[in-house]
């Protein structure tokens, strides 16, 4: 696995489990893609958040559903609109 690789599997992964992480990327995602110390090509390519651009950063494929299943919801509920899919989504995540 690359460097590139493993820094988006760490965000990826610790968006998943980490409450912390899960509301800085709802609220403002450049200043975690800052903390997880990501270059501007991968920066890019999780702000797309295909499938696609997933893959070609190397992303495993487990991984890229629960990305983009996050990213998802989230864009759906729109400006102003997080908190009830943030909160929903931070319980399942609460959820043993």
């Amino acid at each position: 696995m690359t460097q590139a690789a493993y820094r988006v599997h760490r965000l990826i992964q610790d968006l998943n489990r980490d409450q912390r992480v899960a509301k800085a990327f709802a609220t403002d995602p450049e200043a975690l893609f800052d903390e997880y110390g990501l270059e501007a090509n991968e920066r890019a390519h999780l702000r797309e958040g295909t499938p696609k651009a997933l893959m070609e950063l190397g992303v495993h494929p487990n991984l890229q559903m629960k990305f983009f299943k996050l990213k998802t919801g989230l864009a759906k509920a729109g400006a102003g609109g997080l908190k009830g899919p943030l909160d929903a989504y931070l319980r399942d995540l609460e959820r043993p």
